[in-house]
């Protein structure tokens, strides 16, 4: 716990409101009676933010035992429940926009500027894991910082330091009450499957691994925040009126280059940008080194363009299109949707269906005026219209937006945005598994 109370001492919040978000689970009730500890020594004003999820039963007794103790311990308690998830689905994501949008509200409401959260050391370690599979950029692969801003204020995460199994020793040494979430143990859940699987055997190696792992991560971040100092200095010398001046461009060391061109893509894709991958970077950076002049199509009807020693990216002319597939299509936006029974994905960019459920071939088409969609786990239908609002799709791209339908024109599925009632969940008869690339 050493290293626990020195980062919080280095915080230098005396006399300070802060705010910390517990659940009542072991890891976020260490974090609060680690910050109780320190409340008299460091005259702190603790308020306790605790959100209910509403998707267990034991929540109303976690939310009642959370209270309780703010009680007994002099401690300002906030809750928040949260009703209803947009489109009546819950999703990790938009239970975190939800969660945050409470903290940033108690932030203001009492004029902080620190938020404590649990995450530990394991933690660390499977997003860590979990980034490494799926790709991500140098500073995603660090995993999460030990502090990081958010607009108005910090949040610091000490428990980094300490491994689940020290945090719930420490609880039962100390006789602290916690409740365990028992979806944790669900396999479904790809962070489960990191927690139960993987991080056993990593430990056998070293018991000490997460401080591996924190080493890996600060480095990481330092090296992330050196190459985005000095590639901000380049992109202003390189980039003007939305265009790369080739030249430039091509004296500069390759990483330099990549980070160049991903805050380039992030300017011209705005919220769309996590739909473009490496090899879009790639088709780029390769291009302009070549520097001969030429016109190459990008996702989401952009082109890019080589002229006169400059490179733009510019908006191609929307067009409607309604094409044919069985197995795979390259798509306009130069995606890909294929057949693929071997994917264990769940997320939206994968659909399970049951070929005696629909009409084959099928269809992948733009948007129609009056399209509704029978959406998973939701009554009625919904209009694709206010599909694409509720996740913010840039109205630049919903004209051109791929949608998925069988023969009958039956939308079964928005890829990467939304499924309909005919995904069929994986412990359920299905026979085709469409994923979207």
């Amino acid at each position: 716990m050493d290293n626990v109370y020195k980062f919080i001492n280095d915080l230098n919040i005396n006399n300070k409101t802060v705010i910390a978000a517990i659940s009542g689970g072991p890891d976020s009730m260490l974090l609060l009676d680690t910050l109780l500890s320190l409340k008299d020594k460091l005259n702190l004003n603790i308020v306790v933010a605790h959100v209910h999820h509403n998707l267990r039963r034991e929540s109303d007794e976690e939310a009642k035992y959370v209270e309780e103790y703010c009680k007994s311990n002099n401690l300002i308690f906030e809750f928040k429940k949260i009703e209803e998830y947009p489109n009546n689905k819950f999703s990790e994501e938009n239970a975190r926009k939800i969660r945050y949008e409470f903290f940033d509200e108690l932030v203001k409401k009492y004029n902080s500027d620190i938020l404590f959260t649990a995450h530990h050391g394991d933690d660390l370690i499977e997003t860590v894991l979990m980034r490494l599979t799926r790709g991500s950029t140098i500073k995603g692969y660090a995993g999460f910082e030990p502090i990081s801003n958010r607009i108005g204020y910090k949040i610091a995460r000490p428990l980094i330091y300490l491994t689940k199994d020290e945090i719930v020793s420490y609880l039962n040494e100390k006789g602290i009450k916690y409740y365990i979430d028992v979806s944790n143990q669900n396999d479904k859940y790809t962070r489960n499957r990191y927690r139960k699987y993987i991080l056993p055997e990593l430990k056998k190696e070293n018991k000490n691994v997460h401080y591996k792992f924190i080493e890996f991560n600060q480095k990481l971040l330092l090296v992330n925040k050196y190459l985005e100092k000095v590639s901000n200095d380049l992109y202003n010398e390189c980039v003007s009126n939305n265009e790369i001046n080739i030249k430039l461009f091509n004296t500069y060391d390759d990483i330099l280059k990549i980070y160049i061109i991903e805050k380039y893509l992030k300017e011209q894709y705005k919220n769309l940008v996590t739909f473009i991958n490496t090899k879009h970077e790639y088709l780029i950076i390769n291009s302009i080194k070549n520097n001969s002049n030429n016109i190459f199509s990008l996702p989401y009807n952009k082109k890019g363009i080589i002229e006169y020693d400059k490179f733009k990216i510019i908006d191609e002319k929307k067009e409607e299109y309604d094409l044919t597939f069985k197995d795979y299509i390259e798509l306009p936006n130069k995606r890909t949707i294929r057949v693929d029974n071997s994917t264990t994905l769940t997320s939206n960019y994968v659909i399970h269906l049951n070929s005696k459920d629909i009409k084959l071939p099928f269809h992948v088409r733009t948007k129609r005026v009056g399209d509704r969609m029978s959406v998973k786990n939701m009554l009625g239908t919904k209009k694709v219209s206010d599909i694409f609002t509720d996740v913010k799709l840039s109205k630049e791209f919903r004209d051109t937006y791929p949608i998925v339908t069988d023969d009958n024109g039956v939308i079964l599925w928005i890829p990467g945005i939304k499924k309909s009632q005919f995904d069929r969940k994986k412990d359920k008869k299905y026979d085709i598994i469409l994923k979207y690339d």
